[in-house]
């Protein structure tokens, strides 16, 4: 999929028109065209509002009638402009597919491909999506990675938690305010599911922290396999073998055993291209390169970042990163093609096909093509970047938000909410196998009876792995609250938790990390590391193997969110927390149920035939 380019002279448009809905006369509007935007698409403002954003001016986005601006600087945690609905309907179905040129019969697919339909949206609109089931084994929900979803808990797509999953031939419809900008995806939060096919791009056109000529549409980087994620789950529990990936798709497209092809692009030298990446894989971390070309990163998951420029990019399962490249080659290659890398380390402790791991042309997944090169059928010359490939992601000094956060003293026992994550050794668990847990018991959530169905509960099933966060954000929304979170035991507990590297994602909220560090936790001098000015703010940090995460964030949104390692293996096995955030406001500050609990009635109606036999977590 490649860019879509407009003139200039299109590129702001101020509208008179008066579009008509349910037979009325809405107010004129004016409207902006993004630079790549899908066909037809564009940002709708009220008349008076201007709008401000063009090729030497991408930090502003519009202006309203008093002169204020809304732009890179704005706090978009307080300050959001306003925007329309925006409908769409999926649907989620099971047929062949073959991205690498391996037919996988069964691949669950969204409205028939991967990655599923483009979702795209404008800074300050309300996003409604209609989600029909027409899988004919498995129930569905879907998660809106990183999106804050404030005061709209019960729209996060987490069967157990926020809802029950959707029934076959069933739909359920999302809709909620996007506070933020940027670019993301959206994904199946049903087992293992998302592993077969379920995800697709989220983009929300806003402003940027730099200039550019050409935006290309989001690239989604994931493993692929080749049987069922359902089946590669069960050897997570019982093996060796551990779970395998066969390919790396780039956008969907992968080569395998000679087969299949690459992805394209093309270059105009000389232009500036907004690339946006994402790991949307269950199991790899990547590090992508363009070969001789310069990556100036100007975002980290939806937190613009202070530009900076780099030859190759650490990218964590769920993390995601926009990056400017001036097509303008450091070595010009022989042939006017260069390759797209997307490269795996064996250091993380992600097992994959042996081939993949050390055939590094399996990792060579795109081309990008200068001037007539896209009339030749040969392979690029250009050579592979130095590229450090392992587990640890891009340092935080190097990621500095554009609008910054004071965060002061923790609100809460930073003891209390320290938490162990690892296979817990000698202690089998449902199934009478090893799984991996951050709170001692590995959470197993109920399909049929969400944890927003039990608000008025004292106390939690520990399978459902409930910690309480019941603090306020203060006046000035200025509070924060810590965790802490550790790779395997403190030293000297029994029994002993295994550790390793973990991708940990956090629902509802984005994060500052305090300190992310390889050496073990010690809870004396550990605070002593915490660098809390400007901190780095994500939704996915790593969490490095043997060591610690320490991160900070404004329990401002009321609700049952969820904490997990981004692994899909380990999160079902039972890695993840819930955050119970302000327990008595969450039914007052997020929508009614009804929808919920006749879902649920759907569900449990479909379960007594198909009696679903689960043996995982359930996220």
């Amino acid at each position: 999929m490649g860019f879509i380019s407009h003139s200039l002279a299109a590129f702001l448009v101020l509208a008179g028109t008066t579009p008509l809905v349910s037979g009325r006369s809405l107010p004129p509007r004016n409207t902006l065209v993004p630079r790549g935007a899908s066909p037809g698409f564009n940002c709708e403002f009220p008349q008076n509002w201007k709008p401000c954003n063009n090729d030497t001016n991408r930090d502003c986005w519009v202006i309203d009638p008093n002169g204020k601006r809304y732009d890179i600087n704005t706090d978009y945690e307080r300050d959001t402009p306003p925007g329309i609905e925006r409908p769409y309907s999926i649907e989620i179905d099971e047929s062949p597919f073959s991205p690498d040129g391996t037919v996988k019969p069964l691949a669950k697919l969204i409205d028939k491909k991967f990655p599923g339909t483009l979702i795209e949206a404008c800074w300050g609109d309300t996003l409604i999506v209609n989600v029909k089931n027409k899988l004919p084994d498995n129930g569905t929900t879907i998660h809106w990675h990183g999106v804050r979803l404030l005061g709209s808990n019960e729209m996060d797509g987490v069967n157990g938690v926020t809802q029950c999953p959707v029934a076959q031939d069933d739909s359920f419809t999302y809709k909620f305010k996007l506070t933020q900008y940027g670019h993301s995806w959206y994904h199946s939060h049903y087992s293992t599911q998302y592993g077969d096919g379920v995800a697709g791009p989220l983009l929300i056109h806003g402003p940027n922290s730099a200039n550019w000529d050409y935006e290309w549409t989001p690239l989604l980087v994931s493993d692929w396999l080749h049987d069922s994620a359902f089946a590669a789950f069960h050897n997570e529990l019982v093996g060796p073998p551990l779970p395998m990936a066969d390919t790396i798709l780039l956008n969907g497209t992968g080569h395998f055993n000679g087969s299949g092809s690459y992805f394209n692009q093309t270059f105009v030298a000389g232009k500036r291209y907004l690339i946006r990446i994402i790991n949307a894989s269950v199991g790899l971390h990547f590090h992508f390169s363009i070969d001789n070309h310069i990556l100036q990163v100007i975002s980290t998951d939806f937190v613009p970042i202070k530009p900076y420029n780099t030859t190759s990019l650490s990218i964590g399962i769920g993390q995601r990163y926009s990056v400017i490249v001036e097509a303008k080659p450091d070595t010009p290659s022989s042939n006017g093609k260069y390759w797209i890398r997307t490269e795996y380390s064996t250091a993380c402790n992600n097992p994959i096909n042996d081939i993949l791991a050390t055939n590094l042309d399996r990792q060579r997944t795109g081309i990008i093509c200068y001037g007539n090169s896209t009339n030749s059928t040969d392979l690029p010359t250009s050579t592979r970047t130095d590229v450090a490939a392992g587990c640890a992601d891009v340092p935080t000094a190097s990621l500095q938000p554009i609008v910054p956060w004071t965060i002061g003293a923790p609100q809460n026992n930073i003891t209390n909410n320290t938490y162990h994550t690892g296979l817990h050794l000698g202690q089998p668990f449902r199934g009478n196998v090893l799984r991996w847990d951050i709170t001692d018991t590995p959470m197993f959530l109920n399909f049929s009876n969400p944890t927003l169905f039990n608000t008025k509960n004292t106390t939690w099933d520990p399978e459902y792995a409930v910690v309480d966060y019941n603090y306020t954000d203060g006046e000035n929304g200025d509070k924060f609250v810590y965790m802490v979170i550790t790779s395997g035991s403190l030293k000297g507990a029994t029994p002993a938790k295994v550790p390793a590297w973990h991708p940990i994602h956090l629902h509802g909220h984005d994060f500052a990390i305090l300190a992310q560090s390889s050496n073990p936790w010690d809870p004396v001098t550990g605070p002593n590391s915490f660098q809390p000015i400007n901190a780095t703010r994500r939704d996915v940090a790593g969490l490095p193997n043997g060591g610690y995460l320490a991160i900070a964030f404004k329990p401002d949104n009321p609700g049952a969110w969820l904490l997990h390692c981004h692994i899909a293996w380990h999160a079902s096995s039972g890695l993840a927390l819930q955050i119970l955030e302000r327990q008595n406001e969450i039914l007052l500050k997020n929508g009614p149920l009804d929808q919920q609990r006749a879902g649920c009635a759907k569900w449990d109606e479909w379960n007594a035939i198909h009696k679903v036999d689960q043996d995982d977590s359930g996220i």
